[in-house]
């Protein structure tokens, strides 16, 4: 029983008020009336209980039958809380450094981050999901897209400060670099991009970054966008400038693959691995399928090759191959292609021929370049993002504000990854797929007191795998708001 209530009952009995009794129902107090009467039946006495009315903080005894002034009840506000609390515990880390190094707008930052992890949220929808949001880190961003459409332009234009988070994500290591694109617009004032040929075959500007990240951890460590033609690789080796290239992969697509690439490659002794064109004269080279592995219980066949002091190495994806001579024989059936053209591409249905300067187990080199597929998937998002963004993206600063942007909302994806790895649930789990299930855990704001509403019973078991206490606020600290340290 709490110190107010004690103190109304003994007013109460000091006052003359007999047999009054306390009953707390569901955490909150209702009086009642107690006498004992002879039960003839028993031979003995009988409790009676009466009910008279409930206790308030606010409003003292409310008899029976008699309701409280609504306008006098504060507004309840209900907000999304388990997600929140996930994105506040992994992404706690790199909150001091973003204090210190964007001290006037690292709340906006946080706020894109946190809205646009989950999914596709452009400028002019992120004050409305951060609004859904349970504050618990107490901030105050300025979500007008205006004002965000400045703050990507100021994190664009401050290079240093992107570096200096950079630099709080050490990873000693070692580290894969991944080239990415995304054609943007024939704007004149992105004077980084040149133009490339898109996949709906139209000429527009395009803008390459490269992304590192860790091996062992997996987490992103830094990203830069690169200047120069789209096929220069001298211009992504520049950008390597101060790392430490014994211990960095190159991840490449097939637009890097030429021969004067390779040969800068080879000459900066960079190791890579680097996707074969379809039509590449290298499928020519024969290559026996002597491994074989599982790869998302996929069946591949797998070989390997030395040619010219560099490692090919040729798969085979059984399943793919179905696929792939389907579509060409629908292609043929509709006049398309024709038999010759079925049969040169019919022998290389389902392959993939990997080049690369590392000697490995064809496995391993197999999964080092798949793993360029979830970094596409999720900067695919972002790239739709920035096409969405136009009319508040003026110039270049404001799209590199975005890709940091970008990176740190992968950071933050890979960090609630590991610990879904970690929990033995990566085959059933995504951490976009948490956040969802999280979000069914919500926070009810009354005056100045929360609650935390009851967690579903599926997501509490997810929790106790995740070693999430969701039913205990008091691990997240839910009643009392969460504060960034001071670097």
């Amino acid at each position: 029983m709490e110190e107010w209530v004690r103190a109304w009952l003994k007013e109460q009995r000091r006052k003359g008020a007999k047999c009054l009794e306390i009953k707390e129902i569901q955490g909150k107090p209702y009086v009642y009336r107690s006498t004992s009467v002879y039960d003839r039946t028993t031979r003995s006495p009988k409790k009676v209980s009466t009910y008279l009315g409930r206790l308030t903080r606010e409003h003292g005894f409310i008899a029976k039958g008699r309701k409280t002034s609504s306008s006098l009840i504060p507004p309840r506000n209900v907000y999304e809380y388990g997600n929140a609390a996930l994105m506040a515990e992994e992404f706690n880390e790199v909150l001091p450094v973003l204090k210190q190094a964007f001290p006037t707008c690292w709340q906006e930052i946080v706020a894109l981050v946190f809205t646009r992890i989950a999914g596709f949220t452009p400028l002019s929808r992120v004050e409305d999901a951060w609004g859904k949001l349970d504050n618990i880190l107490t901030l105050a961003p300025d979500c007008d897209p205006g004002t965000l459409s400045g703050v990507l332009a100021t994190v664009g234009s401050d290079p240093a400060a992107q570096q200096a988070v950079f630099q709080h994500l050490p990873s000693p290591e070692h580290q894969f670099i991944y080239d990415l694109s995304f054609h943007f617009s024939h704007s004149d004032t992105l004077n980084i991009a040149d133009f490339a040929e898109n996949t709906d075959n139209v000429w527009m500007r395009q803008v390459i970054i490269m992304l590192s990240c860790g091996k062992e951890t997996g987490l992103p460590v830094m990203v830069r966008a690169l200047p120069g033609s789209v096929q220069d690789v001298a211009a992504l080796i520049g950008s390597l400038a101060g790392m430490d290239t014994a211990r960095t992969t190159l991840i490449l697509d097939r637009r890097f693959i030429t021969e004067a690439n390779e040969a800068l490659l080879r000459e900066a002794k960079i190791p890579f691995v680097a996707l074969q064109r379809r039509n590449s004269a290298r499928y020519t080279t024969r290559i026996h399928l002597t491994d074989h592995f599982f790869y998302h219980k996929q069946l591949i066949r797998a070989g390997r090759r030395e040619v010219d002091g560099l490692m090919l190495y040729l798969y085979e994806d059984a399943d793919l191959a179905v696929e792939e001579k389907k579509t060409l024989y629908r292609l043929l059936e509709k006049g398309q292609i024709d038999r010759e053209t079925l049969n040169q591409r019919i022998k290389r249905a389902g392959r993939i021929l990997l080049l690369s300067s590392i000697t490995a187990r064809p496995q391993e080199i197999y999964e080092l370049y798949k793993s360029r597929n979830a970094i596409e998937d999720h900067f695919a998002v972002f790239k739709n993002l920035i096409l969405e963004d136009k009319p508040y993206l003026r110039d270049t600063t404001a799209v590199l504000g975005h890709v940091f942007v970008g990176f740190l909302c992968f950071y933050l994806y890979c960090r609630i990854q590991n610990r879904i790895r970690q929990a033995g649930l990566s085959a059933y789990l995504s951490p976009h797929g948490l956040l969802l299930k999280l979000s069914e855990v919500y926070s009810v704001v009354h005056g100045d007191e929360k609650e935390i509403t009851e967690v579903p019973e599926q997501v509490r078991g997810i929790a106790g795998k995740l070693n999430l206490d969701v039913a205990s606020p008091g691990m997240w600290r839910a009643a009392t708001p969460r504060q960034v340290p001071d670097v």
